[in-house]
């Protein structure tokens, strides 16, 4: 003949908290699945969007400017290797190069936007995820997408 388990009841195994919600120690319980949901983050509307892009470019159209005004500094040019004046300017040259660039890109954004492509990867088409967005406003690529182009440029290799 075969023993049956004993059955003890949930109170004597639980904890006071879980017991009131009908829980275990391990806290498997309503309140503890109620804890574990995440609500839905809310989707940004258009003009959400549009605005996010626009302060943007206006943040990038200001520190162009303000870097823009630094380039029309004259400089002493020393004749000694390593002149930092030199190297400095180099760097805001770049600097500048870098946000030009991103002027581009957010404008290609707000084209995107108003085609109702926005937000949707150019490789491989599935949407970008919010977070993402809101981060880096002007992304054309998806997080996976992204990555996968960073590993062909170390290898060489252009994106397709």
């Amino acid at each position: 003949m075969m023993k049956q388990p004993v059955k003890t009841p949930k109170r004597a195994l639980s904890s006071k908290g879980a017991a009131k919600n009908g829980g275990s120690k391990t806290g498997n319980g309503k309140a503890a699945r109620k804890a574990e949901v995440k609500p839905e983050p809310k989707a940004e509307t258009k003009k959400e969007k549009r605005d996010r892009l626009l302060a943007e470019r206006e943040v990038t159209v200001l520190e162009l400017g303000r870097l823009r005004e630094q380039m029309k500094t004259e400089i002493e040019h020393d004749t000694e290797d390593g002149d930092p004046e030199v190297y400095e300017r180099e760097k805001l040259m770049a600097i500048i190069r870098t946000l030009e660039e991103k002027l581009t890109s957010i404008d290609y954004a707000q084209k995107a936007l108003e085609q109702g492509v926005y937000g949707i990867c150019e490789r491989c088409g599935n949407e970008i995820g919010s977070e993402r967005l809101k981060a880096i406003p002007d992304t054309t690529l998806c997080v996976k997408c992204k990555a996968e182009t960073e590993k062909l440029l170390k290898r060489g290799f252009a994106p397709a």
